[in-house]
């Protein structure tokens, strides 16, 4: 059993300055001078100690190469480090990461051995105290993290430019000309879109093109130089201008909201004008960047937060930017970083025509079904599109199960992964017991469907656009659900009780620290830096912190703005909403960040404001679209703040120059997406927007399953939904159970078997200790909010195709490799990762545009790209399989009399 208690680690209890070596990067003056120092006793350490210190940021030694900065830096810290102090702080280390789930396992159990003296270790007294002064060095003037080391330095630079004109300028160049592009193909299905990962590629060029044409025209403010041209382009400003533009780089979160409002095919508003859309825009946007400033002593100054999904972005922009020596070999590679980094964009770019566009049936490897194409139970357990995809190899295309597998942990991944394989088979249970009629509709679908067959058409029971109308509803009848789509709302109802209760349980005292801090920090102004000593916050001392009252405000301004949109336009929405939205974001979000700082999982809202909207406004479906474009975009803002204010961390950006790079870009960015939105609603092909007669397909996917959405569970009612499905909202009951029961079991379970060992009889112990004990100490590693996440994606084609291969990629990259070469992994992994992301997204731009985009679309009719499509798997996706026919009577489920009619 597990003891989760969080305690401060007592590192360094000193206050550091600004000349203390954890702050100050070494000048070329002090690293010759530690040079001189260390490289005189080089001789001193044997090649498998010079190795040792190297691997653990993976830079392997060469005899004949010139040291790096940083394995002087760390050498001279293992140097002049007693024994005393490693001993104490590797006692400290096995105290406060003994349940972390990121830290090194082999590290660990290292650790715990080094800290039982030289005998243990079965070592000679001089190579002891090495490794033990090395371990404690690299932790806690670096990081603990082989991940973190990968793509972070041990020490800081705080005079290399960051906030300067050019990154300005190239940050909110990109971003508008891109949010304009990206608002633009929003609507159109498939999308097309220039992600931050592409983005790197073109900033760095115009960074050092700007660094060589623009002149040193500056002026002096305070003592302080600000020029034009402050010298080559640095590392920090590609980083700043990253942020400038990940921030703020797409349409709106509520672009679809207008479409829905301002469409005559959905509701039709006429009075839906940019004063409404830019108010609400700004609210909207605002609203989870205002709480994300406070969360920042939760998720981005603890050392265990380590926010896996910005990596590849750090390890990229070192990649572009940061000068690599020649001739570094690790476990056998000697290619650069750069290098290696182009070669894989240029494979992954090439390779990426084959499945989307030459042989499109690997892509959607269905091999299975190839052979009996019209099996209906072959297709629904194997098949890539309509069916489960319960195959051992699904597809051979990255952009299908291979991103974001090099990014998340291992541990996560293979959890979530058991949790798809379980919840399948229950899918597969239930529809072939015709679970609530389930086997008269499409197993895997997303759609709503009418009882007889046909996807629901919602027209039918309104009177004018929005309103039930009672009598055709009784003709017509409810909405039916397939049986993965209420497998996945009861999977939903049950992981956010289960979330909330295991988190605040498992992480209970560090939560209650942190609302302290907080507090302290409005009410007296303390830091946000205090009770973190780890190396990279103490080198962020040296910048000055954003005072939480100021994010407060920004909340606050937030806040106002939603008010005077819910106020003054008949948005039919009372105002209390907005505050029952902020108290329960706030109560969902801190497990939400805590759990994608820890294992790269994130916890969607919509489906939980959906709910709530539909028992607080039935028959309303407009309040339904704007509570959940509050609540859902409260969430996914505050996180997009919240990670790039951990990437700043990382690369030593001062905490106040991101806050003021978020809140412009973030600003623009409302009246860029909005204004371009507005165009294409007034001008765009004859009024054709949003329809599935569009010839350059500009659908709207978006607003089509939000509307629905406002339909069923706005219009239709979640009373009535329950009413149809008695048994969703007892899941709420059981995740809740899980989730107290493995916290408790996870929190005081050691404490339990402690007292046990105690009171009982050695006899009685080992009794209890076989059968009770022992097989639960066994989930001490287990996560049910981690886990229950695999079970939530279902539904619209996501099946398992889309995950095996990654448990695949995840067990060699992020297990086998790491473990077993480990300097190989901290220098290239996230490269890899961030070169195949970019040659997908490249070359899917270029094909979607040569063959996509247009009148005439291109495509190449041979077996390779029909053979995939040509079986029930892929009619079950269109909606038109079943695997019982309709009965006799015309209609499944309820009989007319029975229809709930709860209005």
């Amino acid at each position: 059993m597990a003891d989760n208690t969080e305690k401060s680690l007592p590192m360094d209890t000193g206050e550091i300055n600004a000349n203390n070596d954890d702050v100050i990067a070494p000048t070329t003056e002090k690293i010759e001078n530690l040079g001189q120092v260390d490289i005189n006793n080089l001789e001193d350490l044997t090649p498998e100690q010079r190795q040792k210190i190297n691997a653990f940021w993976g830079r392997a030694d060469d005899a004949g190469a010139e040291p790096s900065a940083d394995f002087l830096y760390i050498l001279d810290k293992i140097t002049n480090m007693t024994e005393e102090e490693a001993m104490e702080i590797l006692v400290n280390v096995i105290e406060y990461h003994k349940n972390d789930p990121n830290f090194p396992g082999p590290a660990m159990e290292k650790i715990k051995l080094l800290v039982q003296g030289p005998k243990a270790n079965d070592m000679e007294r001089a190579d002891y105290d090495f490794e033990l002064k090395a371990e404690a060095a690299i932790i806690h003037y670096h990081s603990p993290y082989p991940e973190v080391r990968s793509v972070t330095d041990p020490f800081d630079d705080p005079t290399i430019p960051v906030e300067t004109f050019r990154a300005y300028f190239l940050g909110m160049c990109w971003m508008g000309g891109v949010t304009a592009l990206n608002t633009f193909f929003s609507p159109r299905q498939p999308g097309i879109s220039i992600n931050s990962t592409v983005m790197q590629l073109l900033l760095a060029p115009c960074g050092k093109f700007l660094a060589k044409v623009l002149p040193d025209w500056g002026f002096t403010v305070w003592g302080t130089r600000h020029t034009l041209n402050p010298g080559p382009w640095s590392y920090k400003e590609q980083m700043f201008a990253t942020v400038l533009f990940t921030v703020a780089n797409n349409a709106g979160a509520t672009y679809y909201v207008y479409l829905v409002q301002e469409l005559p095919q959905y509701l039709g508003q006429t009075w839906v004008k940019f004063g409404y859309e830019i108010i609400l825009a700004l609210s909207v946007q605002f609203f989870g960047f205002g709480f994300a400033g406070l969360l920042r002593r939760f998720v981005v100054y603890p050392v265990t937060a380590i926010w896996p999904k910005v990596f590849p972005t750090l390890a990229l922009n070192r990649a572009l930017i940061v000068p690599e020596k020649k001739g570094e070999v690790v476990n056998g590679w000697s290619i650069t970083r750069y290098r290696f980094f182009m070669l894989c964009f240029a494979a992954m770019f090439l390779y990426f025509w084959i499945p989307n566009f030459l042989f499109t049936a690997i892509r959607s490897f269905n091999w299975m079904t190839w052979i009996a194409p019209n099996n209906f139970n072959l297709a629904m357990v194997t098949g890539f599109w309509g069916g489960l995809g319960i195959n051992p190899w699904a597809t051979f295309d990255w952009n299908v199960s291979g991103s974001g597998a090099l990014v998340t942990p291992f541990y996560s991944t293979v959890q979530q992964y058991a949790a798809r394989v379980l919840s399948g088979l229950i899918i597969l249970g239930m529809y072939y017991g015709n679970f609530y009629w389930s086997a008269y509709m499409p197993l895997n679908s997303n759609e709503s469907f009418a009882n007889d067959g046909y996807v629901y058409d919602v027209n039918k029971i309104l009177t004018d656009g929005a309103t039930v109308d009672v009598e055709a509803y009784k003709a017509y009848g409810p909405p039916y659900f397939s049986g993965a789509n209420v497998f996945g709302q009861g999977a939903w109802f049950a992981w956010y009780p289960m979330t909330l209760f295991y988190v605040s349980i498992k992480h209970w005292e560090a939560l209650q620290k942190a609302f302290i801090e907080m507090y302290r920090g409005i009410r007296y102004r303390t830091s946000i830096y205090d009770g973190n000593t780890d190396a990279h916050t103490r080198m962020m001392r040296k910048y000055k912190e954003v005072p939480d009252w100021a994010f407060a405000g920004v909340l606050l301004f937030s806040l106002i703005l939603g008010i005077i949109a819910l106020k003054v336009y008949p948005v039919h929405t009372p105002v209390w909403t907005l505050f029952a939205v902020v108290g329960l974001s706030g109560v969902f979000l801190i497990p939400s960040t805590l759990l994608t700082a820890h294992a790269n999982v994130g916890m969607g809202f919509n489906v939980l404001f959906q709910l709530l909207a539909g028992i607080w406004f039935v028959g309303n479906p407009e309040a339904l679209i704007i509570v959940t474009a509050f609540g859902e975009n409260f969430n996914s803002q505050a996180d997009t703040y919240i990670s790039d204010q951990k990437m700043a961390h990382y690369a030593k950006i001062s905490p106040r120059a991101i806050f003021r790079g978020q809140m412009l870009a973030t600003l623009a960015n409302a009246f860029i997406f909005i204004g371009m939105l507005n165009w294409m609603v007034t001008n765009f092909d004859n009024g054709t927007l949003c329809t599935w007669s569009n010839k350059q397909h500009f659908v709207c996917t978006d607003a089509v399953l939000v509307f629905a959405s406002a339909i069923e569970y706005g219009a239709f009612g979640v009373k009535n939904f329950f009413t149809l499905y008695p048994f969703l909202p007892w899941c709420f009951l059981w995740g809740s159970i899980v989730g107290i029961l493995f916290g408790c079991i996870q929190k005081w379970g050691w404490k339990v078997r402690d007292l046990a060992r105690r009171r009982f009889s050695e006899a009685s112990y080992e009794g209890w200790e076989k059968f009770l004990f022992r097989p639960m100490a066994l989930f001490a590693w287990f996560d049910p909010a981690v886990f229950w996440n695999g079970a939530l994606n279902w539904t619209g084609g996501n099946n398992l195709s889309y995950a095996t291969n990654a448990l695949y990629l995840s067990f060699i990259f992020m297990y086998y490799i790491k473990r077993n070469y480990l300097p190989w992994w901290e220098k290239y992994n996230y490269l890899l990762e961030a070169g195949f992301d970019v040659g997908v997204a490249i070359s899917g731009i270029i094909q979607t545009f040569a063959f996509a985009f247009g009148a005439t679309s291109v495509n190449l009719n041979w077996w390779g790209n029909t053979v995939s499509t040509a079986g029930v798997d892929y009619v079950s996706y269109n909606q038109n399989a079943s695997l019982l026919a309709i009965p006799a009577s015309g209609y499944f489920g309820l009989a007319p009399e029975d229809f709930p009619l709860k209005f």
